[in-house]
């Protein structure tokens, strides 16, 4: 994915969380690290399955929603903090769509009794 097409998503993702903050570098572990990591599944890998004419674009908008609210309830910190590190697990995705989607499968359930209940 595009570095621009990354930043779109994440505006798109994150932009309800606007809010004035000082940019301080922050590392996320335990349950907010796994947050993050499904937000990146559940926000990109609908962008791929429309691509491939497998979502509809409501279906995909639909997954943004999931992911800022799984964004806003499990990741503490600043907008700036939560932008950076959503753009870093958008990085950490597989690169092969195909093994992207796979992978996505696999975490679905899980990503959705977690942090969607």
């Amino acid at each position: 994915m595009s570095g621009a097409r990354r930043f779109g998503l994440t505006a798109l993702v994150l932009g309800v969380f606007a809010a004035p903050a000082v940019a301080q570098e922050r590392v996320y572990s335990g349950t907010e690290a796994q947050a993050l990591q499904c937000a990146a599944y559940v926000s990109y890998t609908p962008l791929v399955l429309e691509r491939r004419g497998l979502m509809s674009a409501r279906d995909t908008q639909e997954a943004a929603v999931d992911a800022t609210l799984i964004l806003g309830s499990h990741v503490s910190g600043t907008y700036d903090q939560k932008r950076r590190a959503f753009e870093i697990a958008l990085s950490r995705l597989p690169q092969s769509e195909n093994a992207l989607i796979s992978e996505a499968v696999r975490r679905a359930g899980w990503c959705k009794e977690k942090f969607l209940r």
